[in-house]
């Protein structure tokens, strides 16, 4: 795992790995109002459908974590099974009644 200086804010990526179908990486970072898990894949070209990228990201403003920190959010997300972590992490939010923003994007990079 690597974390990343952004403008005094943090960013650590989770998982990141690639192979000659696609890129995938799971990110937790922060901004100044919000911290935001999410994971990607970007597929090579010639493979799945390829520039097509995904996003399924969790949103959560920060005046709203009610006490949770990014420390804890993350050693929560890195104690879970890669397969588990984004169900896992809404079922936390959800029981600690803390609003966020979730969704899952795909588009299409024609430089692929």
């Amino acid at each position: 795992m690597q974390q990343l200086d952004l403008f005094d804010y943090r960013k650590d990526y989770l998982f990141d790995n690639k192979n000659q179908i696609a890129h995938w990486y799971d990110i937790l970072k922060e901004t100044k109002d919000t911290i935001s898990y999410s994971e990607h894949i970007d597929p090579n070209k010639g493979y799945a459908i390829a520039g097509m990228e995904y996003e399924e990201y969790v949103d959560v403003k920060k005046i709203n974590l009610k006490g949770l920190t990014y420390d804890q959010i993350l050693d929560y997300l890195k104690s879970a099974k890669k397969d588990e972590r984004l169900k896992k992490y809404k079922a936390l939010l959800k029981f600690r009644n803390i609003p966020f923003e979730a969704d899952l994007f795909t588009w299409h990079n024609d430089e692929l």
